[in-house]
């Protein structure tokens, strides 16, 4: 993968669980908005920063074959900046939704449909009536 392996990685690592939040809880999200998006931007932001420590006094390195040598103004590589923001994403939706009322149903049902099988997708039929021990009349059903 050359210069987008950093990157590839991060996005097969967290990118499935990202979506499924977001799948199982849109609604939710959506009307909190104002709580996940400074809780993921906010460390996110300080954890770059820090970063910048780290790579700067050669702490740690970043291999730029296998990045995309693209960097942020604080001599950080941007997959740095992704790869907080899919942590914290993780985390703090996962937060949010764990603590919602009704995403565990959710998240509950999407266990039973996985644990039945493909035949978990197809609409339950309709019971049979029960006989009640009479015999039926002509006509009746």
């Amino acid at each position: 993968m050359g210069h987008w392996t950093y990157f590839a990685l991060e996005l097969v690592w967290a990118g499935p669980i990202v979506v499924m939040q977001w799948l199982l809880g849109l609604d939710v999200l959506l009307r909190r908005w104002k709580v996940w998006l400074p809780g993921i931007l906010l460390p996110s932001l300080y954890l770059t920063f820090a970063d910048s420590f780290a790579i700067g006094s050669h702490t740690w390195t970043i291999n730029p074959d296998l990045s995309l040598n693209v960097f942020l103004p604080l001599g950080v590589p941007l997959e740095e900046l992704v790869f907080f923001l899919l942590t914290n994403a993780l985390v703090v939706q996962g937060l949010i939704l764990a603590l919602s009322p009704g995403v565990s149903a959710r998240v509950g049902r999407l266990i039973q449909v996985i644990r039945r099988g493909p035949q978990g997708w197809q609409p339950k039929q309709p019971k049979a009536p029960v006989p009640s021990g009479k015999p039926l009349k002509r006509g009746q059903s």
